[in-house]
């Protein structure tokens, strides 16, 4: 289309050129009238443009050049008059052919000029500037079609009526109006100008590539610089900081250009660093002499051995799996020679992750008596350790079915304590897994037995294949042994993938309960607790070591017999955390598993010391976090955020209407769509379809990993108010409606018209401005979760709490309600 436009452009110049060199100037010198009386005679232009048409004859070869002049602008009149005065030899013109030669000159230098100022159209102006190099077009040339149109169309508009008197006149119109367009381009451009982030990305939490884009819509060329190259590339490439160097602040700061036209934009942008390692496991163990009871594997986490009397020291080389983890044994460095007496000696290998968290293994090692004739003065009291007993326990389904069994390996110390390892394989896992699903429950439970309350020390290890194998069949799983109980739901299993441990250390000596009781004291002094009625630690202190951080786990402790009811309804729990911070929370007294037993539930993420402590209720302690009525329909990442920021996808809308409708016990569902087979959300999908809430975007194809709207989610609100107010016309959401607004960017046409304004008349979704909708916008998880506690009426406290996500301070927009969507 561009080359046949400049095609009938150039042949419609060349014809102008044509009528300008045939009528106004004659193509050979003719005879004419020798009077150049009125043309020597004149001293003004005006005088000269007189003998001009008064006297044509000697000047055109015909009527039609005269003609011809005096059509030209006024300003193109002047300068061919004065060109005929200035170039006027001294003598006079003394010919025809002098005359009309000075006068031919005068009209091919401004034949450009007489072009532009006799131009009645863009097309023909557009025309004469592709074929002349007059003008300075480098900035013009920028232009698109449609802009250039435009500029010459603001030149024949800015055109005086005498016309274009000098070149440079018309330079500085053409730039003025380019550079008007080409700025407008490159400050809508930079207006424009957002960063792309990967899925769950946002500026404040960005761990994936970016897409900067190199073109703008208006077409500037766009180029990057990074402050910090060495974490964000200036093509958009990441790279995250180790968890030791921490999260980065990059700035980005993008150069807008068209030509001579620079804008720039500046973006601030937050990189996680990868998370502190949480492996804490070894690869490899070895000893200098004796042979350990069963080949070494990461997940067995005690041993035992024996060496002769003749050995007398043990090197050990443990080496972990990851090489950031700290290895010490009995609290020294790996190289030193550990010192054997005779008889059992232990030896503890404490590994420590680039996170903190901590496993221990144990070996325990007899070193034999020395014979009766020899002297050996280590002997020691106790010559020999008895072999580990192996003891079964059930696997049982949430009504108390056994679905499975299991083995415990329990380890008598020389002082008769007793330490327990539970072994779970995968066979018995799958065996209770089948069982669990012909009951359809959905709930493994390991029972640990102890009822002579002997056992000082309880190792849970499940192998990463256990793990998947809970994932995979979304099963909940719940360790009861004597002195707690631990509840870990299936979706805070779900983002875990790692082999997953638990040691449970119940403090039941004496003395540390009293050295406990100090510390709760001194900590209700630094927590400025006035007037509280605590005396002692109320049962057993537990200490419990976990590599699952960060993800909200139920506990429940015993709770001794003998209290009044007045100590139930006061009762707090104080919590010394691994890392240093200690607090007070209130917990749920319920039902222990045990017969005629009660417990004190409450929830954490964080694994630690807990003590039970007696604390009126009017001090302040935070309330408990267990509720089991109500229902947390979206939860947070491992690391501890939430993302406000981030989109929600599809896939993650669904589940959170499904979690709300089934309170968390979302039905198994045959797959219809062919992208959700594998998906994790497969059965919340086909939940939230069947009762109508969302549909495919083709019959077969659900595209759970696709952002949603906001007029997407408009329509499944408008869905859910529309069934909701057939079963309760009362609901809150079905109030009598306003007026809805009116939305400039969502015609009547639009596919989501209706509901739009359905949402926005009951005020469960307003615009981003008070005239705009925004429907093509993605919806943020902190918006999803205030459309959603209103169509849920979830009741959305204002009190204060304690932030559940380390990115959502209490300061938030969104922090009441996000607060509400995810408590338990």
């Amino acid at each position: 289309m561009i080359v046949i436009r400049n095609s009938k452009r150039k042949v419609m110049n060349v014809i102008l050129l044509t009528i300008l060199v045939i009528y106004m100037i004659p193509i050979s010198p003719v005879a004419a009238k020798s009077d150049y009386y009125s043309f020597n005679a004149a001293t003004n232009n005006e005088e000269m443009k007189l003998a001009m048409t008064t006297d044509w004859h000697v000047l055109h070869y015909s009527a039609k050049g005269n003609e011809l002049f005096q059509n030209l602008k006024l300003a193109d009149q002047n300068y061919l008059a004065n060109k005929l005065l200035v170039e006027r030899p001294q003598t006079g013109y003394q010919s025809t052919s002098t005359l009309r030669q000075v006068y031919l000159n005068a009209v091919n230098d401004r034949s450009y000029l007489i072009n532009v100022n006799n131009a009645t159209d863009e097309l023909t102006l557009w025309t004469i500037f592709m074929d002349d190099d007059h003008l300075n077009y480098s900035q013009f040339n920028l232009l698109t079609i449609e802009d250039q149109d435009s500029v010459c169309q603001q030149i024949m508009m800015a055109r005086p009526n005498q016309g274009y008197a000098a070149i440079e006149t018309l330079q500085s119109v053409l730039d003025s109006n380019v550079n008007s367009i080409l700025k407008q381009k490159v400050q809508l451009d930079k207006d424009a100008l957002t960063i792309v982030y990967s899925q769950d990305d946002s500026s404040e939490n960005v761990s994936k590539n970016l897409v900067l884009p190199s073109i703008g819509e208006n077409g500037a060329t766009i180029t990057w610089v990074s402050d910090k190259p060495e974490v964000v590339k200036g093509n958009g490439t990441v790279i995250r900081p180790s968890a030791d160097k921490g999260n980065q602040m990059v700035t980005l700061t993008a150069k807008i250009t068209i030509g001579e036209y620079v804008e720039t934009k500046v973006f601030s942008i937050h990189v996680k660093a990868f998370s502190p390692n949480q492996n804490a496991f070894l690869k490899e163990l070895t000893i200098s002499s004796g042979t350990l009871n069963t080949p070494f594997n990461k997940n067995t986490l005690s041993y035992t051995t024996h060496v002769p009397s003749t050995v007398d020291r043990l090197y050990l080389k443990p080496i972990a799996e990851d090489e950031k983890a700290i290895v010490t044994i009995n609290g020294k460095a790996t190289t030193e020679a550990i010192k054997l007496v005779t008889g059992v000696n232990t030896i503890k290998i404490f590994v420590t992750a680039e996170d903190g968290s901590q496993r221990e293994y144990t070996i325990l090692v007899t070193r034999e008596n020395a014979p009766s004739n020899s002297k050996d003065t280590t002997s020691s009291e106790y010559a020999e350790i008895p072999s580990p007993e192996i003891l079964t326990i059930n696997i049982e389904s949430s009504s108390g079915e056994t679905v499975s069994k299991t083995t415990i390996k329990r380890l008598k110390d020389t002082d008769g304590s007793m330490r327990e390892e539970v072994i779970l394989t995968e066979k018995n896992m799958s065996e209770a897994i089948t069982k669990l699903k012909e009951e359809g429950s959905d709930q493994a439970r390991i029972v640990i037995p102890d009822s002579q309350d002997r056992v000082k020390q309880i190792d849970i290890s499940m192998p990463n294949s256990i793990v998947t194998l809970l994932k995979n069949n979304q099963l909940n799983v719940n360790i009861s042994a004597y002195n707690v109980k631990i509840d870990v739901s299936k979706y805070s299993l779900a983002t875990f993938n790692d082999n997953l441990y638990f040691r449970l250390i119940p403090l039941s000596e004496e003395n540390d309960r009293l050295k406990m009781e100090e510390r709760v004291k001194r900590e209700f002094i630094d927590q400025e607790i006035t007037g509280s009625s605590v005396s002692k630690v109320i049962g057993r202190p537990m200490k419990i070591e976990t590599n699952m951080q960060n993800r909200p786990v139920t506990l429940t402790l015993p709770l001794p017999k003998d209290l009044t009811e007045e100590q139930l309804n006061n009762l707090a729990i104080y919590i010394e955390h691994s890392d240093g911070t200690k607090e007070f929370l209130r917990g749920k007294v319920i039902d222990y598993h045990q017969k005629d037993r009660l417990g004190l539930q409450f929830e954490v993420q964080k694994f630690s010391t807990f003590s039970i402590v007696y604390l009126p209720k009017d001090e302040g302690v935070e309330e408990p976090k267990i509720d089991i009525t109500h229902t947390a329909y979206i939860q947070g990442y491992v690391d501890g955020t939430f993302r406000p920021n981030a989109p929600v996808t599809r896939a993650q809308m669904a589940i959170m209407f499904a979690r709300q409708l089934t309170d968390n016990t979302i039905p198994q569902a045959k797959v219809t769509y062919t992208d959700t087979i594998q998906h994790d959300a497969k059965d919340a999908i086909e939940f939230v379809k069947e009762k109508g809430l969302f549909e495919g975007v083709t019959v077969t194809n659900f595209n759970p990993n696709g952002l949603i709207t906001r007029a997407q989610m408009a329509t499944v609100a408008a869905r859910w108010i529309e069934k909701q107010y057939a079963n309760r016309p009362n609901g809150d959401f079905c109030k009598p409606p306003s007026q809805s607004a009116v939305f400039k960017d969502v015609s009547v046409n639009h596919w989501a018209f209706k509901s739009i304004h359905t949402v926005n008349e009951c005020g469960i979704m307003i615009g981003t401005t008070a005239d705009t909708f925004d429907p093509e916008g993605y919806l943020t998880r902190a918006q999803a979760v205030k459309i959603l506690n209103h169509l849920f009426e979830r009741q959305v406290t204002t009190e204060n709490q304690i932030p559940i996500f380390k990115d959502v301070p209490s300061d938030h927009w969104a922090f009441n309600d996000i607060q509400e969507a995810a408590k338990k």
